[in-house]
């Protein structure tokens, strides 16, 4: 059993036996009723990328590519609206718009959706990747590398906005000579980045694990861009996940059960980055393959979003 199928299992059966119900809640399902979760807090994941430890569990499919194009869009383009998302994650977004304005490009005129100031709108109002990929590179041991998209000022000046849940990450590097050319005694410099990704609130069914498999991705391409710009080699090294609130949904309780019997494949999935050493903001999905994840089933029901 994999690091995140055990930590899949036993979370489930924390929140299960040993929850507590939350009581008013903001969220409602689609026909009107409140959305009850059954929560427990601080909740820590760990894994060693480098070391071949990837947050992706086989106890349920898990959409990786959905994933990177929520990345994409929050960190390379850097847009809230919807409609320059890719079109696999519109669904995800559309319940949360708070804005929809005409806007024009080459194809002519039409309706976009925004879903305000926040996430991406954050990072492009601070130019907070710019800020993190020249920290890194210019001064890669330093204590101050971070990305936070809960800023106060854009709360104030959007109150309706979706407050971001993976809300701050933590970059550290790490460096050592690393023996290659088998067992030659050659050496060659290697940097390797610490992650830590935080966050307030998880629907633990539904996003076990997109949350840190698309963080896993975001720095891979951080790692890229620095072996690109500095001539040093760059790995993603441990990613810690730190969430204050887990919680189940209580439409989402015959599916976290339906986990629980269910058998792990005994594989251990993982990400790849394939493409050549470039720029952060040159990344695709074409730069990345995933394997081992073959006989992951789906889940029986699909899972209803609460808004």
């Amino acid at each position: 059993m994999n690091k995140a199928d055990k930590y899949l299992k036993e979370t489930i059966t924390e929140i299960i036996e040993d929850g507590q119900w939350d009581k008013n809640p903001r969220t409602r399902w689609a026909d009107g009723t409140l959305a009850h979760t059954k929560f427990i807090t601080q909740k820590v994941y760990q894994y060693d990328i480098s070391k071949g430890e990837y947050p992706i569990n086989t106890l349920r499919t898990t959409a990786l590519k959905g994933g990177f194009y929520d990345i994409e869009a929050i960190y390379i383009k850097q847009t809230n609206v919807i409609e320059e998302m890719h079109p696999s994650i519109h669904s995800w977004w559309k319940d949360f718009v708070i804005d929809e304005f005409w806007s024009n490009n080459e194809y002519g005129m039409f309706l976009a959706r925004s879903i305000g100031q926040t996430y991406a709108d954050t990072v492009k109002r601070y130019d907070l990747v710019n800020k993190l990929l020249k920290g890194l590179e210019e001064n890669p041991f330093g204590r101050r590398h971070s990305i936070n998209l809960n800023q106060e000022q854009q709360k104030i000046d959007d109150p309706k906005a979706l407050q971001p849940c993976a809300f701050e990450t933590l970059w550290s590097v790490r460096e050592k000579d690393n023996l290659y050319n088998n067992n030659e005694l050659d050496y060659k410099l290697k940097r390797y980045i610490d992650l830590t990704l935080i966050q307030r609130s998880q629907d633990y069914i539904t996003t076990v694990s997109i949350n840190p498999a698309q963080y896993t991705i975001l720095a891979m391409m951080v790692c890229n861009h620095l072996t690109f710009k500095t001539g040093i080699k760059h790995e993603v090294g441990k990613l810690l996940h730190v969430v204050q609130n887990v919680h189940i949904y209580d439409r989402h309780l015959d599916s976290a059960k339906e986990v629980l019997e269910r058998e792990p494949t005994g594989l251990q999935p993982k990400i790849e980055l394939i493409c050549e050493h470039k720029d952060f903001y040159q990344h695709t999905i074409e730069d990345f393959k995933f394997s081992g994840l073959e006989g992951i089933e789906k889940l029986s029901n699909k899972l209803e979003i609460a808004i």
